[in-house]
């Protein structure tokens, strides 16, 4: 299951957080981004429990973190190359 956490951080923290998040082996991908929150972080788990337990227990944890919001994935992937919708 694939879920992505919009991170929101303390001011100036935004590299520190970045660095540990790319740190944890369920965090495939992370990247700073502009707007309502600082990064955005792709976090991969066996279900949705897992999941959870990645935010709650690992993310959150990391000082200068401030707020999460967590998107689940629900469809699964389309590859485009392959698909009609690249039509």
């Amino acid at each position: 299951m694939k879920a992505y956490v919009l991170i929101k951080t303390a001011g100036g923290k935004e590299d520190e957080v970045l660095r540990r998040l790319l740190s944890l082996s369920t965090v495939e991908e992370a990247h700073k981004v502009f707007g309502q929150y600082d990064i955005v972080a792709e976090v991969r788990g066996r279900d949705m429990e897992t999941i959870v337990e990645i935010v709650t227990a690992r993310i959150r944890k990391i000082d200068g973190l401030l707020d999460t919001h967590t998107l689940l994935v629900v469809d699964p992937e389309i590859d485009m190359a392959s698909s009609s919708l690249a039509s």
